[in-house]
């Protein structure tokens, strides 16, 4: 009753079926599987299953699929497959089918064989492959299931030589190690060309830009404290007929105030545009000597303005 229990929940009991031929094929291979099985050909019987399930997952058919690798000392591939059934069957509500791959994988876990795989001195751009497949940076050390049987581990970094090894992997929880080890370099790799860094000149020319661009917020700078000194003398004389002994009226008094708002305004500009023209200045012949030491860092540097409650300014802050 066992066996016939079993049986039946290895029918396909599919989740969201595919439309049209592939639903067809996919039940057709699932049963030529069976066929086989009951014959005795695992072998066979896995391609079947294999197809089945990619046209049509089922836990039916991943069930068979991996029943008939772990016939086969698939043990890694068969675990794997256990594991997809139980979470298929899971997501589908499919408790009896969920409870068989759970049993299924839970009893072959003790059998899987491991494989670690370490990297001395691992060079830049490294490239680890098992059996031709990618593994992961982040596996390495680790030891991880694999089928027993041979295995081929192959390693690559650009600039340096390959690397190859075989190794074989028994059965019942065996556990092996292979160290790749540091990378020859390839003599014959074509040396990596080297970036040439931009000529002196080019950095004198920004330098040489941002002097006349400080030099003209300067002058305009100058030219904005110029006018309001101006209007701050103008308002003062305004006020003076309305101020007797100090004594200002309504307008008298606005004017002062108005005086005093535009007298700051004018030291800021005067500051700014004095700090502006010196940095100007400064930047240009900064710039000279740049572009008299070839083959050097060239030098940079950054106006940056400042203000304060009584006036403003303007600081270089760079490398020369």
């Amino acid at each position: 009753m066992l066996t016939v229990a079993v049986a039946s929940l290895l029918a396909p009991a599919r989740a969201d079926a595919q439309s049209g031929d592939n639903k067809a094929i996919a039940e057709a291979a699932f049963l030529r599987g069976r066929e086989l099985m009951d014959q005795g050909k695992p072998a066979e019987a896995c391609p079947k299953f294999e197809e089945s399930a990619r046209l049509d997952p089922s836990v039916g058919a991943l069930l068979n699929l991996a029943l008939c690798n772990e016939q086969l000392g698939r043990t890694a591939t068969a675990w794997a497959r256990y594991k997809e059934a139980a979470t298929l069957a899971h997501a589908t509500g499919d408790t009896d089918r969920l409870k068989i791959a759970e049993e299924f994988a839970d009893k072959l876990a003790p059998k899987l064989s491991r494989l670690r795989i370490e990297a001395d001195k691992p060079a830049a751009g490294l490239v680890i492959k098992r059996n031709g497949e990618p593994l992961g940076a982040t596996l390495l050390g680790d030891p991880i299931p694999v089928d027993p049987g041979e295995h081929t581990i192959e390693a690559t970094a650009p600039g340096f030589l390959p690397w190859s090894t075989k190794i074989v992997v028994g059965k019942d929880a065996d556990q092996k190690t292979v160290s790749v080890p540091a990378l020859v370099a390839d003599p014959n790799a074509k040396p990596v060309e080297k970036v040439d860094a931009p000529p002196a000149a080019s950095g004198a020319k920004g330098l040489r830009t941002a002097a006349f661009v400080a030099g003209g917020l300067g002058i305009a700078a100058l030219g904005v404290g110029v006018v309001f000194g101006g209007l701050a003398s103008s308002d003062v004389g305004k006020a003076d007929p309305l101020c007797p002994e100090k004594k200002c009226n309504a307008e008298g008094f606005a004017l002062i105030e108005g005086a005093q708002t535009k007298a700051v305004v004018s030291t800021i500009g005067f500051a700014m545009g004095g700090a502006a023209l010196a940095s100007g200045v400064v930047l240009f012949f900064v710039s000279r000597a740049a572009a008299k030491e070839p083959g050097s860092e060239p030098p940079r540097a950054w106006l940056v303005p400042s203000f304060g409650p009584h006036g403003g300014g303007a600081s270089i802050l760079g490398t020369f």
